[in-house]
């Protein structure tokens, strides 16, 4: 994920994309919010932004 600004962005394929998605249903049935925001870019390609700082370790250990 590259930095832009205050918010973190990453290109995702498709499996890569479902992978986030899945994650991010853990992260919040486990009181952790994942504010993000998707745009699609192509069939297999959508650019994810997230709106707050996020401890990627965090959410590493509880979706892992």
């Amino acid at each position: 994920m590259g930095v832009t600004g205050s918010n973190m962005e990453a290109i995702l394929n498709k499996d890569d994309y479902r992978e986030f998605t899945q994650r991010v249903d853990i992260a919040v049935s486990k009181g952790q919010e994942v504010p993000h925001i998707v745009d699609m870019i192509s069939e297999n390609q959508f650019k994810v932004t997230l709106l707050k700082t996020v401890d990627l370790e965090l959410l590493d250990e509880l979706t892992g």
